[in-house]
């Protein structure tokens, strides 16, 4: 019961803190032009791109490192990695704003040098919430964790109205970025303060290998989820890469509402891995299946979210969105189906995977988006997704097998494959299909996982939601 609260407050941080984005759409999509909406999306491929290297995949070693009985070790632990993360923003912003201008001259559009230096800007102080965010999963704190995505989500939101109406652009956007970062870093670093005092711990080679096999999977599974907006702006434009983006936003929103699953799991799965292996397969299997019941109800709301939101130059998104759904629906399989390759050896084989797989859609999308389009680059990210699903679960299992139940996955997939053949086909009643499918979806999970509902108790439900 209390892990389905835990889930539930964060997913209420989480909807704030980037659900607000996906709020904003018709708003930017009506007040910036196609090129501008384009710009701005760019820019926020190079905030992800870059951000990969300023946590180093410190909420990672968190989990992995801090993890044991002794409370004492794991702030010692969390320390040293706040200390690291502090070190490495101070780092790269007094790099990074000097040598700006050069960063602009490598990329493959122009931008705004002012909106760059705010990106820059935002992007150094957010990495120093990652450790304390982290911690307060870890250590089962998820209303702080809310609170101060809220006030991160909603000033943002409020500053990009203001600016926006007040016709300050993509400049706008940034700013308001830049402010809200800055705003609530400060806050949590007051809040967490008592926190960061006493001994740090040291770390060893191990520590520091585990944190280079991180980044640079995190910089491969960047390529997988972020390069091929680089391939359509380089290809295509940027008008052609807000039309892609605003498509892809769908897709993020899959991810978003998978969020609180994410954020819970994360935090604990190689603390259950180690008490209990099956229940740690049992949750894992679990993650999948709802992820794949959320990726079936985008291909369902998607149409009518898409009249809503965007104005009818966009209307060449919704022709994308079957393809988004599938791509989400096998990218939970390799986040999930995966615990081997982070919990032996380093975690090399994460970055093997990430990195023969990087090479494949980059090297094949930069082909198949001059030959055929976006259409040619979707086909290649599915591939390209399978192929990473596919070698995480066999090298996973090679390295610790776990007795995931193959029927449940099955089960799941005959219904997704169903559901998107029904939605490309535009059958007649399709829509009534589609409802009926996800219907019988949400029944079957009920029933799967029915001992985990067992215990639970209305007048429980009721204290938790007065509270």
């Amino acid at each position: 019961m209390n892990s389905l609260r835990e889930m539930f407050i964060y997913g209420i941080g989480i909807f704030v803190l980037k659900g607000l984005g996906f709020i904003m759409m018709p708003i930017v999509t009506r007040m910036l032009t196609q090129v501008d909406y384009g710009e701005l999306n760019f820019l926020v491929s190079i905030a992800s791109m870059v951000s990969l290297f300023l946590t180093l995949g410190l909420g990672d070693i968190l989990f992995r490192f801090a993890s044991g009985q002794v409370k004492e070790d794991n702030e010692a632990v969390m320390r040293q990695c706040f200390r690291l993360s502090l070190l490495c923003a101070a780092t790269f912003l007094c790099l990074a704003l000097p040598l700006s201008s050069l960063i602009m001259s490598w990329l493959p559009v122009s931008l705004g040098l002012f909106d760059l230096q705010l990106l820059l800007i935002s992007l150094s102080l957010s990495s120093l919430l990652t450790v304390p965010y982290c911690y307060f999963r870890m250590t089962h704190r998820a209303v702080p964790f809310m609170v101060f995505s809220i006030a991160q989500g909603g000033l943002q939101t409020l500053l990009s109205i203001g600016l926006l109406l007040s016709g300050y652009g993509v400049t706008g956007m940034m700013l308001s970025s830049a402010i809200s970062s800055s705003a609530v870093a400060i806050a949590v670093l007051i809040y967490f303060r008592s926190h960061l005092q006493g001994t740090r711990a040291q770390f060893s080679l191990e520590h520091y290998r585990y944190i280079a096999f991180i980044v640079c999977s995190g910089i491969f599974v960047y390529c997988l989820n972020g390069a091929e907006n680089w391939l359509v702006v380089i290809h295509l434009g940027k008008q052609q890469l807000a039309i892609f983006f605003a498509a892809g936003q769908f897709g993020l929103m899959i991810s978003v509402a998978f969020e609180p699953f994410r954020m819970w799991w994360y935090a604990r799965r190689f603390q259950v891995h180690e008490i209990d292996p099956e229940q740690g397969a049992k949750y894992a299997v679990l993650g999948v299946q709802i992820g794949m019941l959320l990726a079936g109800s985008m291909l369902f709301f998607a149409p009518i979210l898409m009249d809503i939101m965007l104005p009818e130059s966009y209307r060449e998104s919704i022709s994308l969105i079957p393809w988004m759904c599938l791509i989400m629906a096998l990218r939970f399989h390799s986040e999930l189906l995966n615990i081997g390759c982070f919990l032996k050896q380093s975690a090399r084989w994460a970055s093997v995977i990430d990195g023969a797989c990087a090479v494949h859609l980059v090297t094949v999308g930069y082909w198949a988006i001059g030959e055929y389009g976006i259409t040619g680059l979707l086909a290649i990210m599915v591939l390209t997704v399978l192929i990473r699903g596919i070698l995480f679960y066999v090298i996973s299992q090679r390295l610790v097998y776990l007795p995931y139940c193959k029927s449940y996955l099955l089960t799941s997939w005959g219904i997704f494959m169903i559901l998107l053949t029904v939605n490309m086909s535009k059958i007649t009643g399709y829509r009534v299909i589609e409802f009926i499918l996800l219907a019988i979806n949400v029944l079957l999970l009920l029933y799967f996982y029915r001992d985990l509902w067992r215990g639970l108790q209305f007048s429980t439900w009721r204290r938790y939601i007065s509270h």
